[in-house]
């Protein structure tokens, strides 16, 4: 019932349903303006033992396991508020972020750079491949480790071309899609409603606010008859009885008489007549 409803008030109301389908249509377009598309690039790197700690001629992939306290180390002073605001400065869409990798338990690093523009998305990204080995450097540095026992870094992929990102701007948009219909069938719902309680009062005002008027009642001796007495044709009415009276010739026979004609005796009998 109430999806019938809906659909007849849609089919009453179109007008309503299709200015709300342009300004819907407006929003959703605006919501495209509004959120720009921004392109996204990735590196891998991975942290490697110490030279020192590697056996001559031994594989230095199998001295991994060691490196994890090293690689929380150098994640958190990358993503520092410090080496953001020196990497990117204050160029509004740019930015970076260094994570360790979930999907394995070695010493590896995801590196994600992100900015408005593919050029400046992998230019970015090489800006800091290039500075997690120093940074790497700098804070052995400062504990005074001798190069042969410093832990090195090397890069295992790199993005070639940006993807797009454009997961914010297809939300906004859905939402402001979503906003829109939802109220475009609301207004056009009440709006019918509205207009038949209109139309609906209208047709009672000339009755007297919904009053039914009176039936006139047929013939002529009903029409004058007063208002609130209600009046019976003369066809209907019962025929005068006859009653019997005893002659009074002392015949012993009886002859009728209207019951008429003995009340209206009676009558005047009791008045003094």
């Amino acid at each position: 019932m109430f999806v019938n409803d809906m659909l007849r008030s849609l089919i009453h109301r179109w007008y309503i349903v299709l200015a709300g389908l342009l300004a819907t249509a407006s929003m959703v377009y605006g919501a495209y303006m509004v959120t720009p598309v921004t392109y996204q690039a990735q590196a891998t790197v991975i942290l490697l033992p110490p030279e020192k700690s590697v056996a001559d001629g031994d594989n230095p992939y199998l001295y991994l396991g060691g490196l994890g306290q090293a690689l929380n180390v150098l994640v958190i002073s990358m993503n520092s508020a410090e080496a953001q605001k020196a990497m990117v400065g204050d160029q509004e869409g740019y930015g970076y972020a260094l994570e360790p990798d979930a999907t394995t338990t070695g010493p590896i690093i995801n590196i994600t750079a992100v900015a408005p523009e593919a050029d400046a998305t992998m230019a970015l990204l090489d800006q800091v491949v290039a500075q997690v080995p120093k940074t790497l450097v700098g804070l052995q540095d400062q504990l005074e480790v001798q190069a042969n026992a410093q832990i090195g870094i090397m890069t295992l992929a790199k993005d070639a071309e940006p993807e797009e990102e454009n997961k914010k701007q297809l939300q906004l948009m859905a939402v402001a899609a979503g906003a829109g219909g939802v109220g475009t069938l609301l207004l056009a719902a009440a709006i019918d409603k509205l207009l038949a309680r209109r139309s609906a009062k209208r047709m009672d005002g000339p009755t007297g606010g919904g009053k039914t008027p009176r039936r006139r009642r047929q013939g002529s001796k009903n029409e004058t008859a007063p208002a609130g007495v209600e009046t019976e044709d003369d066809s209907q009415l019962p025929e005068p009885e006859s009653v019997e009276m005893p002659d009074s010739s002392g015949s012993g026979s009886q002859r009728p008489i209207d019951a008429s004609i003995l009340q209206v005796r009676s009558l005047k009998a009791f008045n003094g007549f």
